[in-house]
């Protein structure tokens, strides 16, 4: 059976504010290495698929939670900083169901004192959203993969959607300082 998915001109205001203000929390959560913050983002049997290709296919909130908290932890032990950027090229809805696809600008920077150089990467990412018995959207499923950084800079903005500002260029190999 086909299923006809309205584009993003067919999403209320409400659902883009709504899935829009997801991206926000995911932000500070990121900047504020909060991992219990970025839980609260996910559904109870959310499964993820992170861009390391050290770590297997992370199923539930209980997981995504501590595989987050040993990554902001290697941050945090570094005395360094993350943050993340979004820009959201796509999104359809069926229902209860939106899907997400966008591309996301990480960058990571070490205290000044180390010495070492901030760096950044690119990446694109897929988000399934659903409502929860509270009827409060929370991701469902959750895949990235890294990309040159040039196709997060040249995403086109899309109404209604989230766009971030791209960082200031850095000289950078593009590579993520630690694994998620």
């Amino acid at each position: 059976m086909l299923l006809l998915i309205p584009k993003v001109g067919f999403a209320s205001i409400e659902v883009n504010d709504n899935i829009n203000r997801f991206y926000d929390n995911f932000s500070v959560a990121y900047e504020t290495l909060d991992s219990e913050s970025i839980k609260q983002q996910y559904s109870d049997q959310a499964l993820m698929m992170g861009v390391s290709d050290k770590i297997p296919i992370v199923d539930g909130r209980s997981e995504i939670l501590a595989a987050y908290s040993k990554w902001f932890s290697k941050v945090q032990q570094r005395d360094a900083t993350i943050e993340i950027r979004f820009r959201c090229s796509n999104r359809i809805q069926h229902g209860d169901v939106v899907v997400d696809a966008g591309y996301y600008q990480m960058r990571y920077q070490p205290p000044k004192e180390s010495g070492e150089a901030a760096t950044q990467f690119g990446g694109k990412y897929l988000f399934t959203f659903a409502k929860d018995g509270n009827g409060e959207w929370k991701i469902l499923a959750d895949s990235a993969n890294r990309v040159k950084q040039n196709l997060f800079i040249d995403a086109k903005a899309v109404p209604g959607l989230v766009y971030d500002a791209a960082f200031e260029p850095i000289n950078t190999q593009a590579r993520a300082p630690l694994s998620q």
